[in-house]
């Protein structure tokens, strides 16, 4: 059965996969909420004056990721896109990255078949894993590169596995430019895709080769021209992104990918049985007789989080394209356990996949023991003891980047982040309420920068007055982390100072 001949065949597979997707997205917050803090980055740099300056000053740019994503959500914002708008577009890109590669599964696991035909249960798990990939639920509506890099990602996979003719497979290469383009993560997708073609495959034609990586380098130009200005004068950037050790970089990346970034330390323990569930499909899948099977390509590209772990990366977020990938493994290994007659064995790998989603959803929802504390900031409280006590004109003064960035564009408020916010300070300007968002930032490490906000907002606050104080969001691990890391964090994510 060929690629189109399984889409068509399991249409109505797709269609529960896309209502179950959605729906769960929904369900779990997502799409119609606040911003987090890296899409402050994104739509700051989609907003009009901001667009024209990036474009005009390219490649010298103040981020560490090539321009594509951003010229995708630009293009979105121009057709006249809300951000909630924005987030579905997100989120169907997404799901378009899990459905092609579930039916690459389902054709796979037609050939098992002596009828032609996927199992039933199989296909019901097929359904369920897509549907309920948890780092897909919690990420797949980002404003930011990955949802854009998963598609591409996906596309690249399919096109080259699929076509029967070589010329076909040329496609892919146009994908792979592109997510190179979008996150430079693509260049290590690079050498599982040399290893597979050239040594497992043993393909190597130049009249092919040649045009394919032209066709690679067009695409990746923006990404090329990017890196070449970031890697020359932006490397200690760069190098921050590489700052954890070896141990913290893989537990942190494991805990996040396999418990969607929701999941917090105290809740290690329940991905543990789904990351054995994963070893065992990935090492189930390897066919010694058959290097060229198509599923050892799928196999190769899980080195290259091994590899950014190892070298200190520690953001799981990032490996949302690796989603389809992990839920085409363990769709394959319980058909398996299926029809070797393991029963058993595949409703056990059944339970605990769909036990670890349920947990990483509910942990969405309504979690104490967040992933990352700021992701579960209920910013609705604040935005309303702000207009609850506000008088006349009001100061917002804040270390974290959403409260301003929605506060923003009122006549008679000012919001500011971080040092950001002296341009609310001229002499002619008389504030009658100030309100002081404060927190543990991804700057508090930064004795200088905390010395000169501490100095602005005690300058702010001179003779004024405390009114209130008022702790914003919980994060109950907020001890435990503090041991495992060194560094200090109170349970209250946020606090609110409100001065007059």
């Amino acid at each position: 059965m060929n690629y189109m001949a399984t889409a068509r065949a399991y249409c109505f597979d797709l269609a529960a996969t896309a209502f179950l997707f959605v729906s769960a997205s929904v369900m779990a917050g997502r799409i119609w909420r606040f911003p987090f803090d890296d899409e402050i980055a994104t739509l700051a740099k989609i907003e009009p004056e901001a667009a024209r300056e990036f474009i005009t000053n390219f490649p010298t740019t103040d981020d560490i990721h090539p321009p594509f994503s951003y010229v995708f959500f630009y293009g979105l914002r121009q057709l006249g896109c809300s951000d909630a708008a924005m987030r579905l577009c997100s989120l169907l890109l997404t799901f378009l990255a899990l459905a092609l590669c579930q039916i690459l599964v389902l054709s796979w696991l037609a050939q098992r078949s002596d009828d032609g035909r996927a199992v039933a249960s199989s296909r019901i798990i097929a359904v369920l894993t897509f549907g309920l990939m948890p780092l897909a639920l919690s990420q797949g509506d980002a404003l930011r590169w990955y949802p854009v890099f998963a598609v591409l990602i996906a596309l690249f996979i399919v096109l080259y596995l699929v076509p029967s003719r070589q010329s076909q497979c040329l496609w892919s290469a146009a994908a792979l430019g592109l997510a190179a383009s979008t996150d430079f993560s693509a260049a290590l997708i690079v050498p599982p895709f040399l290893l597979y073609r050239h040594i497992l495959q043993r393909r190597f034609r130049w009249s092919f080769d040649l045009p394919y990586w032209l066709i690679v380098a067009a695409g990746a130009a923006i990404g090329f021209s990017s890196a070449c200005y970031i890697f020359t004068y932006r490397i200690e950037a760069v190098s921050a992104e590489f700052s954890s050790g070896i141990i913290p970089s893989v537990l942190t990346n494991l805990l996040g990918f396999f418990g969607g970034d929701a999941l917090g330390v105290s809740q290690a323990w329940i991905v543990i049985p789904i990351i054995a569930v994963f070893a065992l499909a990935a090492v189930s899948e390897i066919d010694r007789q058959k290097p060229a099977k198509p599923v050892h390509f799928l196999l190769l590209l899980l080195s290259a989080p091994v590899l950014m772990a190892f070298a200190g990366f520690a953001t799981p977020r990032s490996f949302l394209y690796l989603t389809p990938v992990t839920a085409a493994l363990i769709t394959m290994f319980f058909d398996r356990q299926i029809r070797q007659g393991y029963v058993q064995r595949a409703i056990a790998v059944a339970v605990i996949t769909f036990a670890t989603s349920a947990a990483a959803i509910a942990n969405l929802i309504s979690g104490t023991h967040p992933f990352k504390r700021n992701s579960v900031v209920p910013y609705q409280a604040i935005f309303d003891f702000i207009d609850r006590n506000a008088n006349g004109r009001t100061l917002v003064v804040s270390t974290d980047p959403v409260a301003p960035w929605v506060l923003r564009g009122a006549e008679d408020r000012c919001a500011g982040y971080f040092l950001e916010v002296t341009h609310c300070l001229r002499a002619d300007r008389r504030y009658d309420s100030i309100f002081v968002i404060s927190g543990h930032h991804d700057r508090s490490a930064d004795q200088e920068i905390t010395r000169q906000f501490n100095q602005l907002v005690a300058a702010a606050t001179a003779g004024r007055r405390k009114l209130a104080s008022v702790p914003i969001g919980r994060d109950e691990d907020a001890s435990l982390k503090s041991r495992l890391t060194g560094v200090p964090l109170e349970e209250s994510i946020l606090t609110v100072d409100y001065y007059r």
